[in-house]
């Protein structure tokens, strides 16, 4: 197998778990240390061992394991090969031309790679039929690759398999389809749920186990009293497991008391006993709970001394800004001005108590459905400015590298003009459709952060109007003493913003009139 397999296997597994998640993988698959080199071949072998030792690890099946490594994958190859893809293409595009332009130049490049025969045909415009042969009958892969392209370009396909290799099949047939666009989507999705605790990894876009499989994994729980149950923790019926991050589990439950669905966030068990988890933990519950805003996620109840602690919050439904600017792309100006005004009230009501976010971000910022109302998500990386105390790794650059203020970066102090900076960025990106700083990988984005200046929104998309892009330039500053001086002066110049929209009627979508690459 290509040695690009393995290192990106490598990067999977420690955003799983961490820096030392590797070194322990190699060891239960009793595999030596050693390093990858991507233009290397490797024994089928040495990765299968890798995948069965993650898949005992985390207590998930090979097939949930793989499926979730492609959809990991997907937007990993998709920027080393984005010379090839053309740009107008989506998801089912990508897919159909994937055996005739990027599988055949893999194997231009690199004679012994063997990836899977793809033969593709397009039967409608929102269907496709794969047929998919290999002798690694990695087919949950493919699957999750397949889930992983349509999420890189913000579309919502289902992937049925009519035949599979492991079914003793002689090839897999993958059934794809694309849910279109608009309101009806919602009759194809379950309600989604992300809340300020709930982290997300690339598990999220596997499938979960059966309703049985998940009691016994949760034995936490209490028994079930319904059949819709996964069980009981304190006051609260667990109907359905929603994902889970390194440190917690999200399930949407319902309080018996007042009869209303919430977010149910618990401690994974295995840090139950861990000091340093559990204040982290209680950290981020207090953070939230302290802030009462109409834009950041409500707290309804911290159980302190439930095991495992829980978090009860808001059941929120709708998308993040981040699905909904890769659905839409470039939103109407006065909307990105709206959303940008309600991000900074709630980003003044956390300022006032203190707290500063340090990873505002799309993926962080929740448009309700049907109101569109922002909502701020996860506080595990916030601080309060008072708290000396350290839970992180002496040194550790916390946050978003394409969001993060250039002190936050340096790792030095930061206050409250940090998630403004943060702020502008996101503002930049609903503008443009492009990052203000840009970057191959993280070591690139962090320097060009330190010494890029990017051009201003008004010079890539002319519709945004000079009082607009002076405003994000503003909060773009790279020394904090030159942005503006808080959350509701930023507020209250959006606002203004909006209003001029307002008189002058003007609620076209903007026009890319530039693409700087």
């Amino acid at each position: 197998m290509h040695g690009l397999i393995f290192l990106q296997l490598q990067r999977f597994v420690q955003q799983q778990g961490g820096s030392r998640a590797w070194e322990v993988l190699l060891g239960q698959a009793n595999l030596p240390k050693k390093s990858y080199a991507p233009v290397r071949d490797y024994p089928d072998e040495e990765a299968l061992a890798l995948f069965a030792a993650a898949s005992r690890m985390l207590d998930r099946s090979a097939a949930e394991v793989l499926e979730a490594f492609g959809v990991f994958l997907a937007p990993q190859f998709i920027r080393l090969y984005g010379r090839l893809i053309q740009p107008t293409w989506k998801t089912l595009d990508l897919i159909e031309n994937t055996e005739g332009i990027i599988h055949t130049a893999v194997r231009a490049a690199n004679p012994g790679a063997k990836p899977p025969v793809l033969d593709c045909i397009r039967t409608t415009e929102d269907e496709l039929q794969i047929m998919y042969s290999s002798d690694r009958q990695l087919c949950s892969l493919a699957k999750g690759l397949v889930k992983g392209i349509a999420a890189h370009y913000g579309e919502t396909v289902t992937v049925a398999d009519d035949a599979c290799m492991q079914r003793g099949d002689p090839f897999c047939a993958l059934h794809v389809s694309r849910v279109p666009d608009g309101p009806a989507i919602q009759e194809h999705l379950t309600a989604a749920i992300q809340t300020g605790l709930y982290e997300s990894t690339p598990f999220s876009g596997a499938a979960w186990p059966a309703q049985s499989t998940a009691r016994e994994r949760f034995a936490f729980l209490k028994p079930a009293q319904r059949g819709d149950e996964l069980g009981r923790l304190g006051e609260y019926r667990v109907l359905q497991l929603v994902g889970q991050g390194g440190m917690g589990i999200v399930f949407r439950a319902e309080d018996t008391r007042l009869g209303r669905l919430v977010a149910l966030k618990v401690l994974q068990t295995r840090f139950i006993q861990d000091t340093t988890m559990r204040q982290r933990f209680l950290r981020e519950a207090r953070a939230m709970a302290a802030v009462r805003s109409d834009h950041v996620v409500m707290v309804y109840e911290v159980g302190v001394l439930a095991e495992p602690p829980f978090l009860a919050m808001e059941y929120l439904e709708g998308e993040s800004l981040d699905a909904c600017r890769k659905r839409i792309h470039l939103l109407p100006l006065p909307e990105v001005a709206r959303i940008g005004r309600e991000i900074a009230l709630g980003l003044a009501a956390a300022h006032d108590r203190g707290l500063i976010h340090r990873d505002i971000k799309p993926a962080n910022l929740w448009l309700e459905a049907r109101t569109g109302r922002v909502k701020i998500l996860d506080f595990g990386l916030a601080r309060v400015n008072a708290d000396a105390s350290q839970l992180s790794q002496t040194g550790l650059v916390v946050g978003t590298p394409a969001f993060m203020a250039p002190e936050q970066a340096r790792g030095e102090p930061v206050d409250h003009r940090a998630d403004l900076f943060s702020l502008g960025c996101v503002l930049y990106l609903m503008c443009t459709d492009e990052f203000p700083f840009k970057g191959a990988d993280v070591l690139s984005t962090l320097a060009a952060l330190a010494t890029h200046d990017p051009q201003s929104p008004r010079t890539v998309v002319a519709a945004v109007p000079p009082s607009f892009s002076d405003l994000i330039m503003h909060l773009l500053r790279k020394d904090p003493a030159q942005r503006p001086a808080d959350a509701r002066i930023v507020a209250d110049m959006l606002q203004a913003v909006e209003r001029c929209y307002a008189a002058a009627s003007l609620i076209t979508p903007a026009t890319k009139t530039n693409n700087h690459g």
